[in-house]
């Protein structure tokens, strides 16, 4: 699995249409075959900053979402109208552990 991780502060006054572009794109990201889930958060050390944190399945996933028409229209817009700055990581999940509590019966 990679995960996409993408920090960046959006230009003041343009919050409202950055999460328009962002639901926008989640409709195209979720049609891609291999297409995980996506988590956005508001960074609580770096005021403006927000992570946005996306999951594929493999590299073909990631690539697919790289050339997909939507993202790459979308990409000039968040340069030149909506981010003040951003940087892109691609990390590769090598290891999983999931644990939850269980209620005591």
């Amino acid at each position: 699995m990679l995960i996409c991780i993408i920090e960046f502060k959006v230009l003041p006054g343009m919050e409202q249409r950055n999460r328009e572009m962002v639901a926008q794109l989640l409709v195209a990201a979720a049609k891609i075959d291999g297409f995980v889930s996506k988590e956005s958060f508001l960074s609580r050390d770096n005021e403006g900053k927000l992570i946005s944190l996306s999951y594929w399945r493999d590299a073909e996933a990631l690539r697919a979402w790289m050339r997909d028409a939507d993202h790459r229209r979308a990409i000039p817009i968040g340069k030149n109208e909506l981010f003040q700055s951003y940087t892109i990581q691609i990390a590769e999940l090598v290891r999983e552990k999931v644990w939850t509590r269980q209620e005591n019966k």
